[in-house]
């Protein structure tokens, strides 16, 4: 029998004797199935997943070591002071404010404290830059400058003794100085002859004189005319007060025109005096009636000396308690009257609830309903009106 061989490839039975498979030309057979070469095949799907699940362990990356949380408790620890704190700040300014205790401002040492109720305020130095003013003819002016200490509180005064020869401007520039308060005055020739300018700080006087002397000596000084519609007011024009024996004050006919002369009277010297300058000086308690004579045309104004037996000279209300409506628009003229029923305008009004009502030149007005006081104040003396508006 002929030796029969099978191919390893493609399983044809072929005669040992052509030495290779004549169908694929393979010469391996079945009994050579250790030598033939590896054949490669492919893997199923489930292989695939097997193998996956297989080497998932094996070459995985690293898992993360967990970090293990910080202690929470130093936290909560430090937040709970800054709370407490936090609440113990806010509480003491709450006091602080509402006045349980102290505050920081109440600790501070002064030691230095300015009070100006201590100040010496009166004038202890009055200088005058010149003695003596010429002019050559009338209408030439000059400035006169006065010079008192810093730390002065009086008023400083310049008048002229003879307005028809010199007469001192209304307007006066002031400048403060490093050690002295200057006060320039503007002084102008109204006619010839001489007279002297008299200046006043508190207690202190001084003088300058001045000098309009005609060349020729052929000029003889004349007033001049007084304008037809001229009529003198006053400083004060109603009424002035002076509160002790000696007091001064210093009245002024505010529209003089050039060349006028005035003239002062006191219907009682007896209880105030007047110089012909203006100079009003208390002598007793009482009043008395001071005129401004200008060219035959007068101005009168009250002089109440209150001190001595009757400092208030009978000052009185002729209400106490007003009703005002407020729809009608109702006022009432709030003054304050003498013993002979002539009102006193040198007075102060203080309202406790100005959202009730205003006082303007002794006219109280409502604003809105209510009850307030309006009180008076006259030499020292409070006067007290009930004002109800409804």
């Amino acid at each position: 029998m002929e030796n029969k061989l099978i191919c390893y490839y493609c399983g044809t039975v072929y005669d040992e004797t052509l030495g290779k498979c004549p169908l694929c030309g393979s010469s391996l057979t079945t009994e050579d199935e250790a030598s033939r070469p590896v054949q490669r095949r492919r893997i199923t799907a489930e292989e695939r997943r097997e193998r996956q699940r297989a080497a998932k362990g094996k070459y995985s990356a690293p898992k993360k070591k967990k970090t293990k949380n910080p202690d929470p408790k130093p936290f909560r620890i430090a937040a709970l002071v800054f709370l407490i704190l936090a609440v113990l700040v806010v509480f003491y300014f709450i006091g602080d404010m509402i006045g349980w205790w102290p505050g920081l401002e109440d600790r501070i040492v002064r030691e230095d404290v300015y009070n100006i109720d201590n100040v010496d305020q009166s004038c202890k130095e009055l200088i005058v830059d010149q003695e003596r003013l010429e002019f050559e003819a009338p209408g030439e002016t000059a400035v006169l400058t006065a010079s008192v200490n810093l730390n002065c509180g009086k008023t400083l005064y310049c008048i002229s003794k003879d307005e028809s020869v010199a007469t001192i401007s209304k307007e006066a520039q002031t400048e403060i100085g490093e050690e002295m308060k200057t006060v320039a005055f503007t002084v102008a020739a109204s006619g010839y002859g001489e007279t002297e300018i008299e200046l006043t700080c508190g207690d202190r006087k001084i003088s300058c004189t001045v000098s309009c002397i005609d060349p020729t000596g052929t000029v003889v000084p004349t007033e001049a005319p007084t304008p037809e519609d001229f009529t003198p007011q006053l400083n004060y024009p109603l009424d002035a007060s002076l509160y002790a024996k000696g007091a001064t004050l210093m009245l002024r006919v505010m529209n003089l025109p050039a060349g006028m002369r005035v003239e002062w009277t006191s219907d009682d010297v007896t209880v105030a005096k007047v110089s012909q300058n203006g100079i009003v000086t208390a002598i007793s308690g009482g009043k008395t009636k001071v005129t401004a004579l200008v060219g035959g045309k007068k101005a009168e104004v009250l002089i109440r000396c209150t001190f001595g037996s009757n400092p208030d000279n009978g000052a009185h209300l002729q209400l106490t308690d007003v009703t005002l409506s407020l729809w009608r628009n109702e006022t009432y003229d709030l003054f304050l009257y003498d013993s002979d029923g002539v009102h006193i305008s040198d007075i102060t009004y203080t309202i406790e609830n100005s959202s009730v009502c205003e006082v303007k030149d002794g006219v109280v007005t409502p604003k809105n309903r209510g009850t307030t006081n309006v009180i008076i104040t006259y030499n020292g003396k409070e006067y007290t009106c009930i004002i109800r508006v409804s």
